[in-house]
């Protein structure tokens, strides 16, 4: 059994063994540099704020929910280009891929004032539920237009007019768009007054089944400069009447 020699209490130079060094103390207020951490941390909360703001907030532009883009529906010398904006709903890839065009069900907050999230949801599941049944590859009417199309040499998809599967299926959905648009000029929406006229849903086929346009009075709305002080991430704002 080893044993350890202890030093004598008459020896004057005792054997020292150097400490191991302390962990840094951010709380020690005798600390010059965490003293100037937390400092920096209590007295500039914009700085911590507008990061943790902008790393989950999209940026804003045309491809936020919110942008409201030009009317590219109207004449520019009609003065609905000045006084609506289009609220662009974008293509959904997720449900179905590229064989039916589905549109995204996320809610831009934009349109609160002119349509409700009720309408928009009953909108956009209505839409896309008519165009999967209009597209959708192993469908009955898919199959009954492949049939008649091989039959007639392909003359039906010419002369089958309404009565192919595709152009039925999304006759149906516009019918239904436009009935939607009538209950919003009819008052049934969030606006009233001239401005619920003015709000309507525009056509599949004018933009190429690519996004779902929804037109709006124009919200006035603009970028947020970052410079201002009480500005902490891009967002849109009212502007403020005069």
């Amino acid at each position: 059994m080893s044993t350890t020699a202890l030093p004598s209490l008459a020896d004057p130079n005792p054997p020292t063994h150097p400490s191991p060094p302390l962990p840094p103390q951010p709380n020690n207020p005798t600390d010059p540099e965490a003293s100037a951490l937390s400092t920096h941390t209590h007295t500039n909360p914009r700085t911590s704020l507008t990061a943790s703001t902008t790393s989950t907030s999209p940026p804003w532009g045309p491809s936020h929910p919110c942008y409201p883009h030009p009317n590219p529906h109207v004449p520019l010398t009609s003065p609905l280009s000045n006084t609506t904006r289009i609220i662009r709903i974008p293509r959904d890839w997720m449900p179905h891929g590229d064989l039916a065009p589905q549109f995204s069900p996320v809610y831009p907050e934009i349109l609160s004032r002119w349509v409700s999230e009720e309408d928009f949801r009953q909108l956009v599941t209505h839409v896309n539920e008519g165009l999967w049944e209009a597209f959708r590859p192993e469908g009955w009417m898919a199959w009954r237009d492949m049939i008649l199309g091989v039959a007639t040499g392909w003359l039906w998809e010419d002369l089958g007019g309404n009565g192919v599967g595709v152009k039925k299926g999304v006759r149906g959905v516009e019918g239904w768009i436009e009935g939607w648009n009538l209950r919003r000029e009819g008052g049934m929406g969030v606006g009233v007054g001239e401005e619920a006229g003015l709000v309507k849903c525009v056509g599949l086929r004018r933009t190429g089944f690519l996004c779902l346009d929804i037109q709006i009075p124009d919200p006035q709305v603009r970028f947020a400069d970052p410079d201002e002080e009480d500005v902490t991430a891009p967002s849109t704002v009212r502007d403020e009447e005069d």
